[in-house]
């Protein structure tokens, strides 16, 4: 990488940083309110399991009247880990969110830049990257949602693709080892759209000509996962999660194909209709630019009788775009009709957007890079400040003084008594869930043994295990006591979470060996 690039990316950084990131300043007395609300205390309760060496984290041992409440055992951890990181350092709960969306979107911006300059130019490549991080979805998804786990799946994306690219031209135990973590990151950050990201990563090793490696490292990177994905899989049963996600109506929340186009910025939330209190439109010019490459593409791929060296990789872009627009509209509702019992999970059609902005920023590359024109590299930096400049209005929220903030959104009343439920699809099904939503506004009576119980409750009465069988309508175990009973009550992982973490750790070991040993390296990649 030539040293002129190195300086026009870090300024651009700086451009970001400054554009983007003034109201994400961590150091500022100020913090902006979103939808997400539980966030900061969820971050708080994560935290707290990594210094009471619980670890991995499974529940906020605070939420629902300090009863234990099993979130991140269904919840994707990722973002919280990463974000957990700043906490720990001591730099405190707001300002370690604010770094943490911050941070992503430094990371969004360079690994689709390096992403796209594996087949394109550098300006090309520049100002795709810039497309793709200014696009709208970001700041919403930032300042008006608030939410931490999609956001991250924004950055961890195209960082994904871009090990898979470098692993499939120059295969390298690095590499191969980054790619791994990588890859289990982008599959444990947000549940749905981590879900479809493995089938889309699985189609591009599909399309690359060296699959072996690539499919290697997909493979080792779920395993790693288990931890987190093999009690989602096993154990969500347990909670109302299923119940609370179909509630949401899907049909209620399709997108009018113009709101991709235009439609008014605010900080309300989605409703039936078209008139929704926050907007879905991506930007004008990632719009026009992206739709030039798209149809050059075509043309080119119809005219030339040489296939080129992006045709496949152009091809899955295309799809992926297109499909995932039109999955925001009401036109797809036969799709989602068909396929309810998945779809309705996502609860939001308007979700898919996430999916479309890399092909965007893609086609935007792929259009600069294969025009000529008289002063193209000025244009494209005339482009790339226009966009920003348009952009830079929209990343900023409605803010309060982080005193304020901290006492509405973690003190002890909101953490204890309100935040689970924002939440309640974690609610144990031991609980009676209409029971336990009439105390969100009443206070309640503390029990016997106070806990929601879920099976890595273990409870032992006079020395013996207790499987309890009856529960009130919280939860909580009704156990046949003598007045001289003894109770303990400790927190012990599941059978299903221990061989979750085993396989985890064991795969781990399994990475480790394989990067460490030249022989079995040099047969994996042969």
């Amino acid at each position: 990488m030539k040293k002129i690039e190195v300086g026009l990316l870090m300024l651009f950084i700086l451009f970001l940083a400054f554009f983007f990131g003034k109201n994400l300043n961590p150091f500022s007395n100020a913090m902006f309110t979103f939808h997400d609300e539980t966030q900061p205390a969820r971050i708080q309760q994560f935290v707290l399991d990594l210094k009471n060496l619980q670890i991995p984290p499974r529940l906020a041992p605070d939420f629902s009247f300090r009863l234990g409440y099993p979130v991140f055992n269904f919840y994707a951890p990722a973002s919280y880990w990463i974000t957990s990181i700043f906490s720990l350092l001591g730099i405190g709960i707001i300002s370690g969110l604010k770094v943490s969306f911050l941070l992503s979107i430094f990371v969004g911006f360079v690994t689709t830049y390096f992403f796209l300059r594996e087949y394109f130019d550098f300006f090309p490549s520049l100002t795709g990257a810039i497309l793709y991080i200014s696009s709208l979805y970001y700041p919403l998804s930032i300042f008006v949602r608030g939410n931490l786990g999609e956001v991250w799946f924004l950055a961890l994306f195209p960082l994904a693709l871009l090990f898979l690219e470098k692993n499939t031209k120059k295969p390298s135990r690095l590499n191969f080892f980054f790619l791994v973590i990588i890859l289990s990151l982008l599959f444990t950050v947000h549940n749905v759209l981590s879900a479809l990201a493995v089938v889309i990563i699985l189609g591009f090793i599909l399309l690359r000509e060296d699959k072996r490696i690539n499919f290697a490292a997909f493979i080792l990177s779920l395993l790693l996962s288990s931890y987190f994905i093999l009690p989602l899989i096993v154990e969500s049963h347990l909670t109302y999660a299923t119940y609370v996600a179909t509630q949401t109506k899907y049909i209620d929340h399709f997108l009018c194909p113009y709101q991709l186009w235009q439609s008014q910025w605010g900080y309300g939330g989605s409703i039936k209709g078209c008139n929704d209190g926050m907007s879905f439109k991506i930007g004008k010019m990632q719009i026009i630019l992206s739709l030039f490459g798209a149809l050059l593409f075509l043309y080119r791929m119809f005219t030339k009788q040489k296939k080129e060296k992006v045709f496949f990789i152009s091809i899955g872009f295309l799809i992926l775009s297109l499909g995932s627009l039109f999955m925001t509209t009401y036109f797809s509702k036969p799709l989602w009709d068909l396929f309810s019992p998945i779809l309705s999970l996502f609860q939001f059609p308007w979700r898919f957007i996430a999916f479309s902005l890399l092909g965007i920023g893609f086609f935007v590359a792929y259009f600069f890079h294969n025009v000529k024109f008289p002063y193209k590299n000025i244009f494209q930096v005339f482009i790339i400040f226009l966009v920003i400049g348009i952009s830079s209005k929209y990343f900023t929220g409605r803010f309060l003084s982080k005193k304020v903030f901290e006492e509405k959104f973690l003190s002890r009343e909101y953490v204890e008594k309100k935040a689970a439920y924002q939440i309640p699809e974690y609610l144990p099904r031991t609980a009676d869930y209409e029971a336990w939503r009439k105390y969100e506004k009443i206070p309640i009576k503390k029990g016997v043994i106070d806990i929601h119980y879920f099976p890595f409750w273990n409870i032992k009465v006079d020395g013996k295990t207790i499987i309890p069988t009856r529960f009130d309508e919280l939860g909580r175990p009704i156990l046949e006591l003598n007045q001289s009973s003894t109770i303990e009550v400790s927190y012990r992982e599941t059978l299903i979470e221990k061989i979750g973490n085993f396989i985890t750790l064991f795969t781990f070991g399994i990475l480790l060996y394989i990067i460490k040993s030249k022989k079995l390296w040099n047969k994996l990649a042969s």
